[in-house]
Parts: structure tokens; sequence; C-alpha cells
């Protein structure tokens, strides 16, 4: 006997009765994100699609200098070379990172499914805008061919595509504005500088300058690549700039789905994933992803004020430094749940909480309660 339609569930919801195992758990996140990759996949099947549709062709001047560049046979970057560049090696160094440093499998997760997102909206993006601005490439004389009629005694006149004699290399001859190989290249590049940049603690306030010559290596790569495309003379300047904007932003947007602000204090950390903790208080506010094991020395976690447990209750967060453990130890940690206070132990830290309108803070020692500290009003 089949199952009834009242009884079916999707593969991400939990079913009921029984406690469910830490296993059943990754299986339904695992669920929950397929929707995510299909779409992405889906994204770059209309890319591959709209690469192959001829798009508008505008007029041109037979007078017009920016148009006689000569056609390169062999590109300084051909589109394998970026996909790898820009692509595949920034999807490598955050598994690697992920693996190697963070030691989670949910940070190599949401960089790798933030990237080729990016990457996916991107490049179909530019696709649309190519394929509907027409704008003809540097080369376009050296791929037209015109007639020697026409360019010995030139017009005024505006000329068409229907004037010039070779139509092999036309189709891609109008789609100049923008670069796909500069949009492409700073999507992959400046979504790694995000990721390096959270990892690293851009903002910690401590100013170490090998942090910003680190970042300045993506960013490099990708000027250079945008560069190549006006010394090969299939953009205008102004196509590498445009280029340029739009992968910056769609890096931007992808990397935020995923991971805080550079200015959050733990934006080196993702979002947890959709599927709740059994016992978690739902909350728009995703919470930041608590790591097994983290990477440095203030790798702290959010939790619960008083235990450590992670909290999804952005009013009721606490934030742990030291060594990721609930006691604090180290630099103490900062609680914002009314109530009794609870002492950080080992340190000079900030107290877990205060009475109504009052802040407390801990003194060196074991453990300092709100009635031992010195309350501040708020």
């Amino acid at each position: 006997m089949g199952r009834s339609a009242s009884s079916f569930v999707w593969p991400w919801t939990r079913r009921s009765g029984g406690a469910e195992t830490e296993g059943e758990r990754r299986w339904r996140i695992f669920w929950s994100y397929i929707p995510d990759w299909v779409l992405t996949i889906f994204l770059w099947a209309i890319f591959y699609l709209l690469d192959k549709v001829q798009g508008y062709r505008r007029l041109f001047s037979v007078t017009d200098t920016s148009l006689a560049y000569p056609y390169a046979e062999h590109e300084r970057v051909p589109v394998w070379l970026l996909a790898v560049t820009c692509g595949i090696v920034p999807a490598v160094i955050i598994i690697l990172y992920a693996a190697i440093i963070q030691r989670s499998f949910w940070d190599a997760h949401s960089g790798v499914l933030g990237l080729v997102l990016s990457l996916g909206l991107t490049a179909t993006f530019t696709d649309i805008v190519k394929i509907t601005a027409g704008r003809p490439r540097p080369d376009l004389f050296a791929r037209c061919q015109l007639p020697s009629t026409l360019t010995s005694n030139p017009t005024h006149s505006l000329t068409s595509w229907t004037a010039c004699t070779d139509t092999s290399l036309l189709n891609d001859g109008f789609r100049s504005f923008f670069s796909g190989h500069s949009s492409f290249a700073w999507c992959g590049m400046w979504f790694l500088v995000l990721y390096l940049a959270a990892k690293m603690r851009i903002n910690n306030r401590q100013g170490y300058t090998y942090k910003s010559w680190l970042l300045l290596a993506p960013i490099s790569c990708a000027t250079l690549i945008s560069i190549s495309r006006t010394m090969d003379y299939r953009h205008h300047a102004t196509d590498v700039i445009a280029g340029a904007v739009v992968g910056i932003l769609g890096a931007w947007y992808s990397y935020r789905q995923y991971y805080p602000p550079l200015s959050a204090p733990q934006s080196y950390k993702p979002y947890s994933p959709r599927i709740a903790r059994p016992g978690s208080i739902k909350s728009e506010d995703l919470p930041l992803h608590a790591n097994p094991a983290p990477a440095h020395g203030h790798g702290g976690r959010y939790g619960d004020s008083y235990g450590g447990r992670p909290s999804t209750d952005p009013l009721n967060r606490g934030e742990f430094y030291g060594d990721g453990t609930p006691a604090g130890t180290g630099a103490g940690g900062l609680g914002m749940r009314p109530g009794a206070g609870a002492g950080m132990g080992n340190g000079t830290g900030v107290g877990a909480g205060a009475g109504a309108g009052a802040a407390t803070f801990g003194r060196n020692g074991p453990g300092v309660t709100s009635e031992q500290a010195e309350t501040v009003p708020r």
C-alpha cells in the first residue's frame, strides 16, 4: 500500500515522534540545500544557452577608429584559464582553509555554494546585457572585413553588419559591453577577498600589514585579467570597468547570503544551517555557526549567556572569547541576558547578566556575582 498524500513529508521536514538524532538532522540539512544547488545549476544552464543566441547588432561608422584594431588570434587569458584562475582556485582555497584551519564542513559548504552562486548570477547577467546592448568590439573591422568600395570612399552615414563580407566571427563581435572576463574575474576574486578578510579578522584593529598584502594578490589577479582584455582589443576601457563593478556587486551579494558582514564581531563564521538543533528558539535572524574546534585563540562562539548553549535569539546572545569554551577563559565575555550575574572565571571580563536597568562588570578572580560587582547605570 502506498502512503497517502496527507502523510507525505518533504525530506527536510522533521518527522514527528521520537528524538531526532544528529545523523537525521544532518540529512535534513543536506536536503534543505538541494534547491539552492539546483537553482545554481539552472543559472549556469541559462548562461550556456544565452551564449548561443544571436543578439542585437548596433549600427557603426566605417570611420570610427575605435573599431579598427587588429583581431588577436590567441588571447592572453583564454576562457579555460579564466575559469581555473577565478573559479576553481578560489573554491580549492576555501575548501582547504575550511578543512585544515577551520575544520568545519559547514564553512566549506557555505563558501563553495556562495562562490558558485555568485559566479552563476554574474555570468548570466553579463550575457543578458551583452546580447541586448550589442556594442561593437574594438576589433570589429578585422572581423567584419568591410568591402574596399566602402572603406575607400567612406560615407558619413552609419553602416549595419550586413555590409560585412566575413560573418564567421561576427556574432561575438557585437558583445563588447560589458566585459565577461572582467565581471567573472572580479566576482571570483572579490568573493575570495571577502572570505579571507573575514577569516583573518581584517577589522580587529591590530593593523597587521601582511593581511593587506595577502588580499592584494586576488585583487591584482582580477585587475591584470581585466587589463588584458584591452591589450587583446576585445573590449573598450568602459566595458572593463563596468564588468568589474558588476562582478564585485555579485560577489558581495552572494557572500552576504551565507556570511555576516566584515564589521560583525565574529564575521569569520558562516550563518548556521536552516535546520536548527532540537530545542533552539526560532528567530528570523540566523545565528552564527559554532565551529567544533575554533581556529585561533579568540575563536569564540555565540551562545546563551549562562551555559554556552547556542541561541538563535538575537537579544539573548552572549559572546564568548578566549578558547571558545562556555567558561570564557581568557578575555572573559559579554552576556546580554537580564538576571543574576554569572562569574566569568580566570580573567578580567564583563559580567554575564545584570538586574533591571544595570550592567555588571566582573573583577579578577574565579567568579564574581552581581551582588559582588560594581553596577553602572545603562
